[in-house]
């Protein structure tokens, strides 16, 4: 390129592999969906049914009596889901910036390149 350090195939590369890591992110987030536990049973008719009345079935056994951990468990399992989708939209944007700005290099490369054939044939003329 004329008057840029830039590899245009590196910034496109890059751009790929941004893609590609975006990717993996994504069906981290997806995956992470089916990951939550109960933390209580459905609870509903007069004083929340007889559901309300049972130990919940969750990760940490119907007979545990860890309710406290497993909301504790769903409330991390949140949080990490909102990160890893951030790090999914970050690393999607990332790499469609990389891609612009390989397309942006790429014209004012042209440009230049049609600027100076058309000085030199400027020069020639006279």
């Amino acid at each position: 390129m004329i008057g840029f350090e830039t590899d245009l195939q590196d910034l496109r590369d890059s751009a790929g592999a941004l893609q590609s890591a975006a990717d993996a992110a994504e069906t981290a987030s997806n995956g992470l969906r089916d990951a939550d536990v109960p933390v209580k049973a459905d609870g509903g008719g007069f004083f929340g049914g007889l559901g309300a009345m049972f130990p919940a079935d969750n990760a940490f056994g119907r007979s545990l009596g860890m309710p406290a951990v497993a909301a504790a468990y769903n409330d991390h399992l949140a949080k990490i889901q909102k990160l890893v989708a951030q790090l999914h939209r970050t690393t999607a944007d990332t790499s469609h910036a990389l891609m612009r700005v390989a397309e942006l290099y790429e014209q004012a490369d042209e440009d230049s390149k049609r600027r100076v054939n058309r000085a030199a044939a400027g020069l020639e003329g006279n």
